[in-house]
């Protein structure tokens, strides 16, 4: 079950840097309003769980801060698209909000 999530989110990713998440009918035409909060990740990428203290990359990847500085300690490219992250990495500020609504 989890190797087809990562399919699906792989695709998605994919589709995503394309510019072709907004029009793709894949998720069902019935798509509320909230699309750009829906689409936030829910958990890290690297270590697959829920966010502690997220931040962004330039190509808006989120990732937990301390997993991103470790990966770029061994790699100087995004965990996600290997696009090089020159060691910036903001604070996601959408992620934060959305957690503070969530009550963690």
């Amino acid at each position: 079950m989890e190797k087809e999530w990562d399919e699906a989110e792989k695709v998605r990713k994919r589709n995503l840097a394309l510019g072709e998440g907004a029009d793709s009918d894949e998720d069902g035409a019935d798509q509320s309003d909230d699309d750009d909060e829906d689409s936030l990740p829910f958990a890290c990428f690297i270590c697959r769980q829920p966010f502690a203290d997220p931040v962004v990359t330039k190509c808006k990847h989120y990732f937990c801060e301390h997993c991103a500085l470790k990966h770029h300690s061994k790699n100087k490219k995004c965990f996600v698209c290997n696009t090089p992250t020159l060691g910036i990495f903001n604070t996601a500020h959408e992620i934060r909000k959305r957690m503070a609504q969530e009550g963690r």
